[in-house]
C-alpha cells in the first residue's frame, strides 16, 4: 500500500532503501566543524506532507489515530531511514544498519512571538561519555550520538536556526561536564558561534558533542518547524525514551523501521 507521499507504509512490505553515500567533502566538514547542512533534500510535495502531519501532531494530536501520534509516524515515517540520513549514519556511527538506534525525537516549533529564552548552550569539549564522544581512528570517523534536523520551513541565517561552535567536539582544554567551559565563550557575540540559513526540506547534521543551542526565532514570515532526531550506536542510550515513541506508534511502522527502536544490545540471543 502506498502512502500519500509515495512511500510504502506499514501495511505493505518495505525494503530498506539504498543509501546515499556521504561525500568526501561532507566527511571533511563533519570532522573539521562537527556539523554541516544539506540544502533542499526533500522535494516540495514531501515537505508539505510532513509539515501538515507535524502541524496536526503539535496542535491536535488526539485527532490522529494512536499509531500516528508521533512526529515521524505516518507521512513522516520515511524520514527514519531516509537514504541521505542512512548514508551519513553508516559512515559516522556504524557501517551496519542494525548497529544504529533511533533513541529520541522531538519537534521544534517557535515563532517570532515566542518569548521563552532559547539560548542554553550545552556539551562541547573532548568527552569520554560514549554518547557524546567523537574519535577519528584508522581513517574512519566514530561519532557517538548524531543529531539529524529536518528543517520543514525556511530558516533565515541569524534569525532562529540552531547555533553551534565549530570544532568544539574536539576541544581539549574544556569540558561541559565539569563546568570548565568559559562563560565568555557562551556569549552569542563572542564570535565563536555559527548558524545557517536554508530552504524548506533541508537537512542539518551535527555531532551531539558539539557545543550547541537553540536561539530566538525572529523571522516574522514563518515559524520554525523542525524535527530533531537523535541516533546512537546500538550498545548505548543517552536519552530517556520519548512518550510519543511508544509500542503503539512503533508497531504501526514498517518492520525494517521498527528495528531502529529495539532495546540496547549487540550480541544475538544464543542458547
Amino acid at each position: 500500500m502506498k502512502a500519500a507521499n509515495g512511500h510504502t507504509d506499514a501495511e505493505g512490505p518495505v525494503e530498506s532503501p539504498p543509501v546515499h553515500p556521504m561525500t568526501e567533502y561532507e566527511k571533511f566538514l563533519f570532522d573539521l566543524k562537527g556539523f554541516f547542512v544539506i540544502p533542499g533534500v526533500l522535494p516540495e510535495d514531501e515537505v508539505q506532507s510532513v509539515r501538515e502531519h507535524v502541524d496536526t501532531y503539535m496542535k491536535d494530536p488526539e485527532s490522529l489515530p494512536e499509531h500516528l501520534r508521533a512526529p515521524i509516524a505516518g507521512p513522516a515515517e520515511f524520514l527514519v531511514d531516509h537514504p541521505r540520513v542512512m548514508g551519513i549514519l553508516q559512515e559516522v556511527i556504524h557501517p551496519e544498519r542494525d548497529r544504529i538506534r533511533l533513541e529520541s525525537v522531538f519537534v521544534s516549533g517557535r515563532s517570532a512571538a515566542t518569548t521563552q529564552n532559547q539560548w542554553r548552550p550545552h556539551v562541547g569539549g573532548t568527552n569520554l561519555d560514549p554518547s557524546l564522544s567523537y574519535r577519528f581512528h584508522n581513517g574512519r570517523i566514530y561519532s557517538g550520538m548524531t543529531r539529524i534536523v529536518w528543517e520543514l520551513n525556511e530558516v533565515r541565517k541569524g534569525q532562529g536556526g540552531t547555533c553551534l561552535v565549530p570544532g568544539s567536539h574536539k576541544a581539549n582544554l574544556v569540558s561541559a561536564q565539569d563546568g570548565t567551559w568559559p562563560e565568555q565563550a557562551d556569549d552569542p557575540e563572542s564570535g565563536l558561534w555559527e548558524t545557517y540559513g536554508c530552504p524548506p526540506g533541508s537537512l542539518v547534521v551535527f555531532s551531539e558533542g558539539v557545543r550547541h543551542t537553540g536561539s530566538a526565532w525572529t523571522n516574522p514570515d514563518n515559524p520554525r518547524r523542525a524535527i530533531l532526531i537523535a541516533y546512537n550506536h546500538v550498545t548505548v542510550r543517552f536519552h530517556e525514551p520519548k512518550p510519543c515513541m511508544n509500542p503503539v506508534v512503533i508497531g504501526g511502522m514498517a518492520e525494517p523501521r521498527q528495528r531502529f527502536f529495539r532495546d540496547v544490545w549487540i550480541l544475538p540471543n544464543r542458547r
